[in-house]
């Protein structure tokens, strides 16, 4: 059928003019602006209604990509509460589900470990600085031990010597008053720090000093005299000069590293190994002339067969010839930690002090 006869009989239908004439006369927004909307909710049943929604056929017509891509996700997770929903959240259930092993298997090591910085993860741990410090407390440790053998030692040796010449260890100053603090440590060990040195411990620090003044001035002159004669090609000087040369040259090294470890540090490295220091007669660090006058009197201490030294072992002080005349004296310390007898020997020395007042002050009549 063609449109010009389905026109022509539209035409000539009334009902069908009625209709089109009626449907143009009618305001479209008007109707809707008509109609109450509140009525006309109130009116339907919503149960009824969604029951014959088919929930399949309209998600089926969704289309998630333009569903996502109006999703405004900024907004969305301002409007969420992190609070409550950590709140909601069961931790033990959520590990429950996590399989480690797989976890682990998918973890690529190398990748990992090429992204870390080792370095700066070891600098912010601080490891150097632990083992540093581990190394160090264990270094410490081994030494102190050493050291409180030396002084007990030292200890045992300064009673006998007492006993020789008839001192009363009781009566007798154990060191400079201001440095003496007579106390014990949680161990149980006698704390004598500031306590005069006696002979051994200062044999001792000789003897590591002589170690290394010979070391050091052997190592020094072999280098130079390679430098010069192989290096420069100089030639040495004379034969006959080179012993005479070589005394000055020990001398003035000697006479060197004892003022100048004196003067910067109150010790020079023998001292510091066993654990002593140099101090004037109150206990103050010596002056630069005190060091001078002590390096070059230390050679007077041992002439005439070490006559000098016999203060050490029985002066009521502990001095040679060089600490009288320098006005010194050479006391135990060993730095940031406490110089401390060995607890067996502080014990027997406590009771064997208790035991000396009680000889002095009970009459002997009444023994």
């Amino acid at each position: 059928m063609s449109d010009d006869d389905s026109s022509h009989r539209t035409s000539r239908n009334p009902l069908s003019r009625i209709t089109n004439a009626a449907a143009g006369a009618i305001d479209v927004n008007a109707l809707v602006e008509s109609v109450d909307v509140d009525a006309l909710v109130d009116r339907l049943d919503l149960d009824e209604l969604l029951a014959r929604v088919d929930l399949n056929a309209a998600l089926d017509r969704v289309d998630p990509d333009q569903l996502l891509d109006r999703v405004d996700p900024n907004r969305l997770l301002d409007r969420v509460d992190p609070d409550r929903l950590l709140d909601r959240v069961d931790p033990d259930r959520l590990l429950d589900r996590v399989d480690p092993n797989r976890l682990m298997d998918r973890v690529d090591v190398d990748r990992f470990m090429d992204r870390v910085d080792v370095k700066a993860l070891v600098d912010r741990a601080g490891v150097a600085d632990i083992v540093g410090e581990s190394t160090g407390q264990v270094a410490g440790s081994v030494l102190d031990a050493g050291r409180r053998q030396v002084v007990a030692i030292d200890e045992i040796a300064g009673r006998i010597g007492y006993r020789v010449v008839r001192r009363d260890p009781v009566t007798t100053p154990e060191g400079p008053s201001r440095l003496i603090a007579p106390l014990t440590d949680k161990k149980g060990r006698g704390v004598v720090t500031g306590h005069y040195a006696g002979p051994v411990a200062r044999s001792l620090a000789f003897l590591a000093d002589i170690a290394c003044v010979f070391g050091i001035y052997t190592v020094v002159t072999a280098g130079l005299a390679f430098f010069v004669t192989v290096i420069l090609q100089i030639d040495p000087p004379d034969i006959a000069l080179a012993p005479v040369l070589g005394v000055l040259a020990l001398a003035t090294w000697a006479f060197s590293y004892s003022l100048i470890g004196i003067v910067v540090a109150g010790r020079t490295l023998g001292k510091a190994l066993i654990g002593l220091r140099v101090v004037t007669a109150d206990g103050a660090p010596p002056t630069p002339g005190q060091a001078i006058v002590r390096a070059m009197a230390t050679p007077l201490s041992f002439v005439f067969l070490g006559l000098g030294l016999l203060g050490i072992a029985f002066g009521a002080k502990r001095t040679g010839w060089h600490d009288k005349l320098s006005g010194t004296a050479v006391v135990l310390d060993w730095g940031d930690r406490p110089a401390a007898l060995p607890a067996p020997l502080t014990h027997w020395l406590a009771e064997k002090s208790a035991d000396e007042w009680t000889d002095k002050l009970v009459p002997k009549r009444e023994k």
